[in-house]
């Protein structure tokens, strides 16, 4: 039993699932009023959907693949995906009760994602770069409609805009897993493409994330401090052509958290709940003069930006 219970905790994996609650937190909180119960309650479900996926990918990867010495039994395995699943299956419920439909959805499709990312999503280099990132999108979209019932498209622009960055850095990732990779046949895009190929597309998807920041901002979708957003965007970009892979990676988790934060202070302002969390621990004045240098350095960009020309 002991034996059991350490397996299955080994595949709670904080380092995967901690962003996927973070995002849902900070959807929840780009709402004007937020509700402290339906916050946990989608950043929970959220959770144990990627709880899921490391389930799967234990089974698959242990017992059918043996890329890996499984923790768990097979028959463990399968129970506890089961067990999970219909877990996440009845927050999934509760949330179309307390919630709202969309609230409800997005948890369906984190676990659709969970139950086909093992052995099906991750053998395709466009599926095994995408998932992920699209996993954190909903989460973010998901935790705003939890709170709203609506998905306006500045919310919807974020989640995308997100999912955009951080599929250029998957491939990055794969880059320093592609000698292994290609022993078992997993098909990445440095895989199938090398080195090179990988290197251009990541370069493109950062550049394409941040034309597309740069462009919501032109259109009045994003406000002007989103322009850190984008200049970080271009920062990752500059580390896959200047940087070793493992030391670029590093640095575009980094810049991923500006990007990130960037948004969410541009898209919160003073009329969402996030706002009125951060004023309990610091001074309104404080935060506002904090925001107030933030607009004006982005304004400051996109003056001097070459790519303002083509807004």
């Amino acid at each position: 039993m002991d034996g059991r219970l350490a397996g299955l905790a080994a595949h709670v994996r904080p380092v995967f699932m901690l962003p996927v609650v973070a995002i849902s937190v900070c959807g929840a909180l780009l709402a004007p009023s937020v509700d402290g119960w339906l916050l946990a309650g989608h950043a929970v479900a959220a959770g144990a959907a990627l709880f899921v996926a490391h389930l799967r990918d234990g089974l698959v990867d242990g017992h059918v693949r043996g890329e890996e010495r499984p923790l768990l039994s097979a028959a463990t395995y399968r129970r506890a995906t089961a067990a999970a699943t219909v877990v996440v299956l009845l927050l999934a419920a509760s949330l179309a009760v307390t919630a709202n439909a969309l609230a409800s959805g997005s948890i369906v499709v984190l676990l659709c994602l969970a139950l086909l990312h093992a052995p099906y999503l991750d053998r395709h280099p466009v599926s095994v770069t995408v998932d992920y990132p699209v996993g954190i999108a909903t989460a973010l979209a998901g935790g705003f409609a939890t709170q709203t019932g609506t998905l306006p498209v500045e919310t919807v622009a974020a989640a995308v805009s997100v999912a955009s960055l951080l599929a250029g850095i998957k491939v990055g990732i794969d880059r320093l897993d592609a000698a292994f990779d290609r022993t078992i046949g997993k098909r990445t895009v440095p895989v199938i493409a090398g080195a090179r190929g990988a290197q251009r597309v990541a370069i493109g998807s950062f550049a394409v994330t941040a034309l597309a920041v740069l462009g919501s901002v032109g259109a009045g979708v994003f406000p002007p401090l989103a322009v850190v957003a984008a200049v970080a965007a271009a920062g990752c970009a500059a580390t896959t052509l200047s940087l070793p892979p493992g030391t670029a990676v590093r640095v575009q988790m980094a810049l991923s958290y500006v990007f990130v934060s960037a948004l969410f202070l541009g898209l919160c302002g003073r009329g969402c709940a996030g706002w009125t969390v951060a004023s309990q621990w610091s001074p309104l004045s404080a935060i506002g003069q904090v925001q107030l240098d933030l607009v004006r350095g982005g304004l400051q960009l996109v003056e001097d930006s070459p790519l303002t020309a083509l807004l």
